[in-house]
């Protein structure tokens, strides 16, 4: 089955729902390179990149599990809302650059460089410089 996956890959497709998740919160942007690569725990995985320098990493049923956005920032009905709320008011001048699901939770980067960790319901757990 991997073969089919990589096959797939190399041709510049992705997973259905990959596409319908780029379509649903990118629709103005379009895919320009998609590779195979694993991930930090060796896990194979897709990384999209976007014509307007989105990236996304996709695991191989097509959920995301990374996206990065320097220039504009992740699309805020993205980030679950609780995230949202603290960056609003513990970050005001700051857009989250980067959003990971972990297995802790979540972990942004925002655009002064600083990452912060939350639980799965979106609560705080720690900033790291």
């Amino acid at each position: 089955i991997s073969m089919l996956l990589v096959t797939a890959c190399v041709d510049g497709k992705i997973p259905p729902h990959s596409e319908a998740f780029i379509n649903q919160y990118f629709p103005h942007s379009s895919v320009v390179l998609v590779e195979m690569d694993n991930d930090d725990d060796d896990e194979l995985e897709y990384s999209v990149l976007l014509n307007d320098g989105t990236k996304i990493e996709f695991d191989l049923q097509g959920h995301w599990k990374r996206l990065g956005r320097k220039k504009t920032g992740v699309p805020t009905s993205l980030i679950p809302p609780a995230i949202n709320q603290y960056v609003r008011i513990h970050f005001p001048e700051d857009v989250v650059t980067k959003l990971s699901k972990k297995p802790y939770g979540f972990k942004i980067e925002l655009s002064n460089d600083m990452d912060v960790r939350f639980n799965p319901k979106g609560q705080f757990m720690e900033k790291i410089d």
